[in-house]
């Protein structure tokens, strides 16, 4: 009785590691399979990820050699050709500037050269303060310094201030009107601190708080008078002008739109870099082209404002305000600028770093440059 249940045991113990051996193997075979799927789908997802890597390195070369072949400017001298009379603007963005050696601009002369935007918009730059000008030698008071340039020009007083570049064109301009037989032009304004635009800003409030208040407040005011940081007289470059002789009322009555020097201006400002900054229709003459849509300003205002003989030249062949310049130029970032078939002034766009630039100038030029406040740098070459 005692072996039969021994030999039961024996033979349960049997079957129980029969069964452990099989389900080992089964549980080896199952292993080996599913080692051997995952094998492969890792092995699928390797070969994916290699032809996406071998599509990304092709995609990569591809542009790498797109750009290549747009950086390679050609440099000889196949530029379109001009018209062999009057003025021809040449878009000439698809090639580099010729010859070139880099000169660099510091960023106090970008900032106060003629092409940087200033409306509604367009704030002036950060580092454009008060107290920046009262400690440096950029602006020059018009009466001092004409005076002792020995060609006295009439301001009110001798803190009517332009920047150095503005104030040159401007005695250059004066001296050729005279020469042409027209005196006593009298400049009103020119630089304007930000303190006092906005004290010119509050007073103008203060007329209307009774009835308007916040955002409708600041509209009101602004008909009249810009908000603090969006005006051209601060930027150094703008200036508003009339004609005056002492003791001659019959010279002085004349409507300033209406006189022979006002006529000169509007026919000879642009050869000397300046430029009417408001027209609206009708002012400053019948035939202006209004433009109020595009600076945002629809006051009529005797406002030129210096923006460099080069880009002068294209905005009076092309009829532009200076919002319409810096468009066109963002969007032909290189042009050659001819009369008579001569190669007279180039002008190229490049981008702001926020700093000072390196720019390109070819041997026997004369460079201009200063930022546009759109995130550009437009430099104007003159041969």
């Amino acid at each position: 009785m005692a072996d039969d249940k021994k030999k039961d045991a024996y033979t349960r113990l049997g079957h129980i590691l029969i069964v452990l051996i099989v389900l080992t193997a089964i549980a080896a075979i199952g292993f080996f399979y599913a080692k051997n799927t995952v094998d492969q789908q890792l092995a699928q997802l390797q070969q994916q990820r290699d032809e996406q890597n071998a599509a990304r390195i092709e995609m990569r070369e591809q542009w790498l050699k797109e750009q290549e072949a747009a950086q390679a400017k050609p440099v000889d001298e196949s530029w379109p050709q001009p018209n062999p009379e009057g003025w021809d603007i040449v878009d000439i963005s698809s090639f580099d500037v010729k010859n070139g050696s880099n000169v660099e601009i510091e960023r106090s002369t970008l900032e106060t050269s003629g092409m940087m935007l200033v409306n509604r918009w367009h704030y002036l730059p950060s580092d454009f303060t008060d107290e920046r000008f009262e400690t440096g030698d950029e602006l020059i008071s018009i009466m001092t310094q004409s005076g002792a340039d020995g060609f006295a020009i009439q301001t009110t007083n001798r803190s009517v201030r332009l920047q150095t570049p503005a104030y040159h064109h401007l005695l250059a301009m004066l001296k050729a009107a005279k020469d042409d037989g027209l005196e006593n032009f009298m400049i009103q304004e020119g630089f304007r601190t930000n303190a006092r635009q906005t004290e010119y800003f509050l007073a103008e409030q203060a007329k209307w708080e009774n009835r308007y208040t916040g955002e409708v407040l600041i509209e009101k005011a602004r008909e009249s008078v810009n908000v603090p940081g969006t005006s051209e007289y601060q930027t150094g470059l703008s200036f508003n002008l009339r004609r005056l002789k002492n003791g001659d009322s019959e010279f002085n009555n004349v409507k300033f739109i209406e006189s022979e020097h006002f006529s000169w201006l509007w026919n000879h400002s642009w050869e000397y870099g300046f430029v009417f900054r408001f027209p609206v229709s009708g002012y400053p003459t019948a035939s202006a082209t209004d433009k109020s849509w595009k600076t945002g300003e629809s006051k009529k205002l005797m406002i030129f404002r210096y923006v460099g003989e080069a880009p002068a030249a294209v905005m009076h062949q092309k009829d532009f305000c200076l919002e319409e310049m810096i468009d066109y130029i963002a969007a032909h970032p290189h042009l050659a600028v001819y009369q008579n078939g001569e190669l007279k002034y180039e002008i190229y766009r490049m981008a702001d770093t926020g700093g000072s630039v390196s720019v390109k100038v070819p041997v026997g030029a004369d460079v201009e440059a200063s930022i546009d406040n759109m995130g550009g740098v437009i430099v104007s070459l003159y041969y």
